[in-house]
């Protein structure tokens, strides 16, 4: 099964959990809301432990809904539009692979970005690097992480993202 990879972005975390939001990811889930403003929700893939951000809350029983943000200092059209910060409510273990100097990446395939919720995964760069094939895996120091997934398989494999019938 391919997918095209439509969207990848780096950015780096910046003093308290602060993470730029490139415009291709605010312009897919951020939400434009009456009383909000600029926000987007926070999902929590338990299986995986991946990061989704969406429109709306997910709904599938593996997704735990984290939290409405506001997209800080949020202005549409330009190369970042502001800043998220990852929210206080996540358990420390899923915080601390955000912390100040650490890099992430913003990624999304096509199928994700035509549903009805469109969603991104916000992967901590050591989780992308497990999820290289083994012969291009930069050393990783986190103990306990599985080695060697296929980045597609592990990712299209959730059950929110498989096509539909």
């Amino acid at each position: 099964m391919g997918h095209e990879w439509t969207i990848f972005h780096q950015e780096e975390v910046k003093t308290g959990r602060k993470i730029p939001v490139p415009a291709a990811v605010h312009n897919v889930v951020g939400l434009d809301h009456e009383i909000h403003d600029h926000c987007m929700y926070w999902n929590y893939e338990r299986i995986a432990t991946y990061l989704v951000l969406s429109q709306y809350p997910l709904r599938e029983s593996n997704y735990q809904d984290v939290k409405r943000t506001k997209v800080f200092r949020a202005e549409h059209g330009s190369d970042t539009t502001g800043y998220i910060r990852v929210p206080d409510s996540l358990s420390e273990t899923v915080k601390s692979r955000y912390r100040e100097g650490t890099r992430v990446n913003y990624m999304a395939y096509d199928q994700m970005l035509e549903q009805d919720n469109p969603t991104v995964f916000l992967l901590s760069n050591t989780q992308f690097q497990q999820l290289l094939p083994s012969g291009v895996q930069p050393s990783v120091t986190e103990a306990g992480e599985t080695e060697g997934v296929d980045l597609e398989e592990s990712l299209t494999n959730l059950p929110a993202f498989l096509p539909s019938p």
